[in-house]
């Protein structure tokens, strides 16, 4: 059962503003948050149920963070990554200001570097020099060096779009890069891309505008060679409010095709196809309604070889792919608004991805388990966060090769880390069913190729084939390994 916290007033969507409203300070006691699109706002009040986590069985986070902040902040987005080439896995911070109230007086984007013990320090390592509303930041190697980048999709006030570019100690805390469109927008999502595969990563926008003229084009920057066009090389012919943007080629003709999500006003979500790496400027196929739908992702879910379409609809939803044609199959019974964001993740390493979503109004952090090609429709695992919900990431963090979960929320604290559990060890037990048995061999023998977690493709363990207790899988574990056959786990 989920358990929900009640924000005070229901939210307000804001259809054709693409604007926060001015907003009246209340007592002292009241809480109003924004989105980071402007197009939701919320009157918070604390709730028994804040920081409650909920779980059915299966997923692989705990009850309670393993690491959180105390900054108050407006978290738009989050992305993990290596960004100064240590080995260790750190956390990128969007943050967005708005006309929340009690007023947000910082909203510089950030970067916590990992300390290299798998964990995050208590205050942030990097601190933009610029300090602009940013909606949606991404990570890549765009300029063809080495080191990874920062694109930040930025919001409110119609600022520029710009690129942090990476070095040996991390990215510069100045742009180096400022768009330039042919009209200034708010970019609400980016994604990263080789749409014409010349091997370098082209960068696409879901955008929007402001009152009186709300609606904006998608557009898309070129990438010659490590160097990103400012002015936009492509634009859809279409203007809409856009949310999420993401390629996949869902047609199988060899290129990768563009799905947008939009916010209602009669626009509908849809895919617009690439012909021999040429976007088209029109959708081919639609959804067919017209919704608020902040969220557009592609994944094989099923394991067909197609990969299908899930929609931040509200409820989210699922368009299995067959063959190239795009099938609603699945809703999440859950009575909720769009999600403010979601990832389609394998966090149980089962080798199918898994579903999670964050809710701007509530808080809450829903986990739809991937059981063997079926998304589960009611949620293995959730997590009322205090705050607004407003971003997420999935990423190894503390280095155990499970992957970890970040949450972002508008509000103190603003960050939340959740550590990925692996199953418990059991020496020999390579199905992790509990008994070590005749079905386990193959999966040892397999193990002894491996010289590491890193790239075991299995959910299970691999160090569950360390028999010897050694801490490495050799040829000395296979006596042991078949001496526990018939034993049970602990």
């Amino acid at each position: 059962m989920s358990h929900l916290r009640r924000p005070s007033l229901f939210v307000v969507c804001l259809l054709v503003l693409g604007a926060a409203p001015v907003l009246e300070a209340g007592p002292p006691a009241l809480r109003i948050e924004v989105s980071p699109d402007g197009q939701q706002v919320v009157v918070l009040e604390p709730s028994p149920t804040d920081s409650l986590v909920t779980t059915r069985g299966g997923a692989p986070f705990g009850t309670t963070p393993d690491w959180q902040n105390n900054l108050r902040r407006q978290v738009s987005s989050l992305e993990i990554g290596d960004l100064n080439n240590d080995g260790w896995n750190d956390l990128a911070v969007g943050c967005y200001s708005s006309q929340s109230f009690p007023p947000y007086t910082d909203w510089e984007n950030l970067i916590y570097y990992n300390t290299g013990s798998g964990t995050l320090p208590a205050d942030p390592s990097w601190v933009s020099t610029d300090e602009v509303s940013t909606s949606d930041i991404k990570l890549g190697r765009l300029n063809a060096d080495a080191y990874l980048d920062i694109f930040a999709g930025n919001g409110a006030g119609l600022a520029k779009n710009v690129i942090y570019f990476g070095g040996p100690a991390g990215p510069s805390p100045t742009p180096g890069w400022i768009s330039n469109e042919p009209i200034n927008c708010w970019t609400n999502a980016v994604t990263l891309f080789d749409i014409d595969h010349d091997g370098d990563l082209d960068v696409f926008t879901g955008n929007q505008g402001v009152s009186p003229t709300p609606f904006r084009r998608i557009y898309g920057f070129r990438n010659d060679g490590g160097v990103v066009n400012p002015t936009p090389y492509w634009q859809s012919d279409d203007e809409s409010i856009t949310g999420g943007v993401d390629f996949a080629d869902y047609d199988g003709d060899g290129w990768e095709d563009l799905a947008v999500s939009k916010w209602t006003n009669g626009h509908q979500s849809g895919v617009y196809k690439s012909a021999g790496g040429t976007l088209q400027t029109l959708p081919v196929w639609t959804t067919g309604q017209s919704s608020t739908e902040r969220g557009a992702r592609w994944s094989d879910l099923d394991g067909n070889g197609w990969p299908d379409l899930v929609i931040g609809h509200g409820p989210p939803q699922a368009y299995y792919n067959t063959n190239g044609i795009l099938t609603l199959t699945w809703t999440a019974q859950t009575n909720s608004s769009a999600p403010q964001d979601m990832r389609l993740a394998d966090v149980d390493r089962d080798g199918d991805d898994d579903f999670v979503e964050i809710q701007f109004s509530t808080g809450m952090v829903r986990l739809h388990m991937n059981n063997g090609g079926a998304l589960e429709t009611v949620p293995s695992w959730t997590y009322d966060s205090p705050g607004a919900g407003s971003a997420l990431a999935v990423g190894d963090l503390n280095g155990d090769n499970f992957p970890d979960l970040a949450v972002g929320n508008s509000g103190q604290p603003c960050i939340f880390i959740f550590f990925g559990q692996g199953p418990a060890l059991c020496p020999g037990d390579m199905h992790c069913d509990g008994v070590v048995d005749f079905d386990d061999i193959d999966l040892f023998v397999e193990a002894l190729g491996y010289s590491g977690p890193a790239n075991w493709p299995h959910n299970c363990a691999w160090l569950n084939a360390d028999c010897d207790a050694s801490g490495a899988v050799t040829f000395d574990d296979i006596d042991p390994f078949v001496a526990r056959i018939g034993l049970s786990c602990p």
